[in-house]
């Protein structure tokens, strides 16, 4: 199992465990069987673990195209109606997709 960071912060409170309040200071990445990946943040007092999301990568291939089709929102000429609606129908595979996986981890 490899672990990779990203850097982002947010302030957080451990609901599930110590409820101290704390700063996130970006998310995880572990790699797990199957071509599959957990995103999620750990609580530096306690060390309960936040899952964010689970990809694989039929859903990580949405994820690129979803940021190649925003970069079209920057080009005045393209039609901003039309990519704006491509844009919320990936975003809905990316949330059936991250469902289906998490349920595949999640069920065992």
């Amino acid at each position: 199992m490899s672990t990779k960071r990203n850097n982002r912060t947010m302030p957080a409170i451990c609901n599930e465990g110590c409820n101290k309040q704390f700063e996130v200071n970006g998310f995880q990445t572990a790699r797990l069987p199957g071509a599959i990946e957990r995103t999620y943040f750990t609580c530096p007092h306690c060390k309960h673990e936040y899952i964010a999301f689970y990809t694989d990568l039929e859903v990580r291939e949405l994820q690129a195209k979803i940021r190649r089709v925003q970069t079209k929102l920057q080009n005045p000429r393209v039609d901003q109606a039309a990519t704006l609606k491509q844009v919320k129908d990936i975003q809905a595979q990316i949330k059936a997709g991250m469902d289906r996986v998490k349920e595949k981890v999640e069920r065992g």
